[in-house]
């Protein structure tokens, strides 16, 4: 149980980490967007809502992976 735990927590944070760098890469692609719609032009870029509900997953998806991790016990339990 002991490389479980330790294996969920590694991939938790790993998911932590790759959710908060898309974050990020949302955050600007919104913000293009946004000024896109102020210059009043009408050029063609995607939609960042795929990206965004992907992020929300991956945080998801990592934060109970970790939490699963930090709460599994951490060795053996003696009789």
């Amino acid at each position: 149980m002991r490389i479980l735990s330790r294996l969920l927590v590694v991939v938790g944070v790993i998911v932590l980490i790759v959710s908060g760098v898309l974050l990020g890469k949302d955050v600007i692609d919104i913000n293009q967007l946004h000024a896109v719609a102020n210059a009043n032009r009408s050029t063609n870029f995607p939609s960042p809502l795929n990206n965004v509900l992907i992020t929300y997953a991956l945080s998801v998806a990592g934060a109970f992976l970790t939490g699963l991790g930090v709460s599994m016990p951490k060795g053996r339990t003696r009789p």
